[in-house]
């Protein structure tokens, strides 16, 4: 399977608006308050059509937009660089990103948007070098936040000083308001432009973002530093990257109601169901919160209130207090230490109300009568499905009975209003207690939060048929048999498909498992695809299928995740028997260059015979040499002679081709030829695709780090952030990193089974993105 959809990120002035951190956007696309558009495209489509699309989306005529290409510059800041030319109509998406953003996966796009002007052109011509776009924005020391202002056109020779009345227009200032302004180079260098200076002096270039405020008098100045606001813009900056963060999972009733477990969601671990789990300022006052977290849901903040979660002593997270309205003005970080103080985060459920009560109120008061509103969460086991499903929460009387409310649980599920009920309180993991329904919600202790499980009554013959189908027919047994299973997340090896989870019994050995996963399981991924079963292939399951004994208790410590690709052919249950089925990655010159081979031949044919469908599928000269290797836990495993059968090539190995270098080729008898690997701090963290490499003898240090750049197909910036050391393959700990450029590494005496290691700097663990909104 092709890689065959893009991520097209699109940022609009309306984003970047109300923006209030570094460069144009928050392009964390987990984050609940980014605002950047997000789109999947077939790699395919047409520039053309993407711009029609678009258009249409925003109800825009097409001719006045163009789309800016975002780049990520050496000082990490993401900015427009050039606008796509109309001339590209016909090329593809992906051509675009391969032609202008080469070193990202994903294309980063800014929408301009322009008042028609004249029959000839919509937009300034970029080309003539004079013109240079740039973004504003505009700091208030009164309120303590940034406001985007669009972008604007200077000529590179003109000065700083000539657009100050433009940026006063632009606030509706007097045109000769004194202002000081700065230009946002990265989040620690905000520096002051010199007015009397030209935008070339200054190396502004396109994309760059400019930031102005009003210069103070020093009465005003006095002021804010009385009352302890930030008055200038780069203290503001500082004050940006300075601020901590407050984690904030949402769980909604729909996240709730595909929820397989205990409780109302898994925040350990959720399966089926995700949970929204985003990073926030601590300031952010709950009253921006609550504004905001709606408007990504499309409803109106007046209809939902957020419960607390607490942790239970019997280990159980339920909601347990709803937010009060009086907390508007209160930080999300306060709120977490009042209602929250052992929790480290804060856990909250979304209650969502669609309609007003007595026309008065969208919610039950459960502040002031804590002795009537209770609310529950309402599940429901189908033996026939063998699925809980959420039907969400209820409020219930304390002194009303249980059975005042099975009418209710019947139209949850649509059915008769007297159909007989089995109804349980869902208590922990281990306790699981059928309720009595003649008894009060009170009597049966049943609190904010608690959930209630219910199931059809099942006469006698109903239940004999379940048993004898080997099904399971009560809650009880249902909710015993959650403790057995085990959540493995399955993730597309290439993209175009999604991530889902789904379940395997622990005590299952990892044979039976084997032969599980080519029945049940290929066609529980199948049916979450639409793809035929026999189209797919799990990867990376070397420590799932063996023939142990070994439990998947045990070995799911070591494979939490499994990868699963699918075959482009079109595959029939029939051939599988007759035929081996190969999915190959080809490399290119550099290991960047990925292209996926599908190919299907006699199980009692030979490699060779894989190389010559190579040869014939990528066009290539017959005289090159090409090497198929397999690998596991990115790491080679064994190189493939011609001569090799092909039925002994393991099914569930990742399979790589490439052609062979020219340097390796001409080796000689004193260079050696090592296997090179990724790694991340540890060398047992290894990700990335290994490869052969030649270490030349008398060849410093400096010229092998030069050969191994293009090996990567990296830029200068990008190899810059790897360590490159030498690893004795049983004695990790012993690694060596090599520092100096002069050394001569064939005189290391590297033995056969040492390996190059390269040590990617990994600087998120460091900076850990922060979502900023107005608070």
């Amino acid at each position: 399977m092709e890689k065959k959809l893009l991520t097209i990120e699109v940022i609009t002035a309306e984003n970047f608006k109300d923006y209030q951190g570094f460069d144009l956007a928050d392009f964390d696309r987990h984050s609940l308050f980014s605002d950047v558009h997000t789109y999947k495209v077939q790699k395919i489509k047409t520039y053309d059509v993407f711009k029609k699309d678009i258009s249409q989306t925003f109800n825009i005529p097409s001719k006045q937009i163009r789309f800016w290409v975002l780049v990520e510059r050496t000082n990490k800041t993401t900015r427009p660089d050039v606008p796509i030319p109309e001339s590209y109509f016909n090329k593809s998406m992906e051509e675009i990103r391969a032609k202008m953003a080469p070193l990202q996966n994903d294309l980063r796009l800014y929408m301009e948007e322009t008042d028609e002007r004249n029959d000839k052109t919509l937009f300034p011509t970029i080309e003539e070098i004079r013109n240079i776009i740039v973004f504003l924005k505009y700091f208030d020391p009164d309120t303590q936040t940034l406001k985007g202002l669009g972008h604007l056109y200077v000529q590179e020779f003109d000065k700083v000083g000539d657009y100050t009345s433009i940026l006063c227009k632009r606030k509706n200032f007097p045109t000769k308001t004194p202002l000081k302004i700065y230009k946002e180079i990265k989040p620690d260098i905000i520096e002051e432009m010199n007015p009397k200076y030209t935008f070339k002096q200054l190396e502004t270039q396109n994309g760059d973002i400019i930031c102005f405020q009003k210069v103070l008098l020093n009465w005003k100045n006095n002021l804010h530093i009385k009352d302890n606001r930030i008055h200038e813009i780069p203290t503001f900056y500082k004050l940006l990257s300075s601020f901590v963060t407050v984690t904030v999972n949402v769980v909604t009733a729909e996240k709730f109601n595909k929820h397989q477990g205990f409780d109302l969601v898994n925040f350990v671990k959720p399966p089926v169901s995700k949970i929204h789990s985003y990073k926030i300022l601590e300031n952010t006052t709950y009253g921006t919160f609550k504004e905001k977290v709606p408007q990504c849901f499309n409803i109106p903040s007046e209809q939902v209130r957020f419960w607390v979660f607490v942790k239970r002593q019997n280990q159980t997270i339920r909601p347990d207090l709803p937010i009060p309205e009086s907390s508007f003005n209160k930080s999300m970080e306060e709120i977490r230490k009042e209602m929250a103080p052992r929790q480290n985060e804060l856990k909250l459920y979304m209650e969502v109300a669609y309609k007003l009560i007595n026309g008065k109120t969208w919610f039950p008061y459960v502040e002031e009568n804590w002795n009537i509103n209770i609310i529950v969460f309402l599940k429901y086991f189908d033996p026939d499905t063998q699925t809980l499903e959420g039907l969400g929460h209820l409020y219930v009387q304390e002194f009303a009975k249980v059975e005042d409310y099975t009418h209710v649980f019947c139209k949850r599920k649509n059915f008769p209003l007297n159909v007989p009920l089995k109804i349980y309180e869902e208590i922990k993991p281990g306790m699981i207690e059928e309720m009595n329904p003649k008894y009060t919600f009170k009597q049966s202790e049943i609190q904010n939060g608690d959930i209630i499980c219910f199931q059809k009554a099942l006469m006698e013959k109903e239940i004999q048929e379940y048993t004898k189908s080997g099904r399971i027919y009560g809650i009880p047994r249902y909710y015993e048999s959650l403790t057995l299973l085990t959540v493995i997340s399955f993730k597309p090896e290439w993209q175009g498909y999604f991530e889902f989870d789904l379940m395997l019994n622990k005590k299952l050995t990892r044979y039976q498992a084997c032969i599980l996963f080519y029945t049940s399981f290929a066609e529980a991924v199948a049916l979450h695809l639409n793809v035929n079963p026999y189209r797919i292939r799990f990867t990376n399951t070397f420590p799932l299928f063996d023939t142990s004994d070994q439990t998947l208790n045990q070995a799911y410590l070591y494979a939490p995740i499994l990868y699963y690709e699918i075959f482009d052919l079109n595959i029939t249950e029939s051939n599988l028997e007759e035929g081996k089925f190969f999915k190959i990655i080809w490399l290119g010159n550099t290991v960047k260059d990925e292209e996926i081979i599908d190919i299907c031949l006699q199980k009692d044919g030979i490699v060779s015979e894989i190389i010559e469908e190579i040869l014939k599928k990528m066009t290539l000269s017959s005289n090159i040499k090409i090497r198929l290797y397999e690998v596991m836990n990115h790491k080679i495993q064994k190189e493939y002679k011609e001569t090799e059968l092909i039925g002994r090539i393991h099914e569930f190995m990742t399979l790589y081709a490439e052609e062979i270098p020219q340097d390796e080729l001409l080796a000689n008898s004193h260079d050696q030829i090592i296997q090179v690997y990724h790694f991340t701090r540890d060398p047992m963290q290894t990700h990335g695709i290994p490869f052969k490499f030649v270490i030349k003898n008398g060849e410093t240090f400096a010229d092998i780090k030069i050969r191994l750049q293009f090996r990567l197909g990296m830029n200068k910036t990008e190899f810059a952030r790897i360590r490159i050391a030498i690893i004795p393959e049983f004695t990790y700990k012993k690694l060596e990193y090599l520092e100096d450029d002069d050394i001569i590494v064939s005189e290391k005496e590297l033995s056969s089974t040492d390996y190059l290691g390269l040590d990617h700097v990994d600087e998120t663990e460091s900076m850990e993105k922060i979502t900023y909104i107005r608070g």
